[in-house]
């Protein structure tokens, strides 16, 4: 299932990446909805940008999730235009993806990237 991205307001209202030095970066919430198998893919794309290099999650509304970016044995994500988003139940220590019919609930995030 497709995540929900929404991108975050700053002070000023605006919703579309903002640079910083040579990057962007971008405020939103993810509605990660029923947890799939193999975790949650989130583009650049829904975040404005067309290359992602860091994904920051900034809060979680669940309390009984471990919400995570998966990252490969030398810290790369998938790729820098994709990033899988897993969840684990923090009581179990199992992937969500085993109740696929879990809602995973809503993720804030920081994403750094280019346009």
């Amino acid at each position: 299932m497709a995540a929900t991205v929404t991108l975050l307001a700053d002070h000023k209202g605006i919703t579309g990446p903002k640079a910083i030095g040579d990057e962007y970066v971008v405020d939103a919430y993810i509605d990660l909805g029923a947890y799939a198998s193999g975790g949650i893919d989130v583009t650049a794309s829904q975040f404005g940008l067309s290359t992602m290099h860091q994904l920051i999650i900034t809060g979680q509304d669940s309390t009984v999730l471990l919400i995570t970016p998966e990252v490969s044995a030398t810290g790369a994500y998938e790729s820098s235009t994709t990033i899988t988003i897993n969840a684990i139940d923090e009581q179990s220590n199992q992937l969500a993806e085993e109740n696929s019919t879990q809602d995973c609930g809503t993720i804030r995030v920081r994403v750094y990237g280019l346009i």
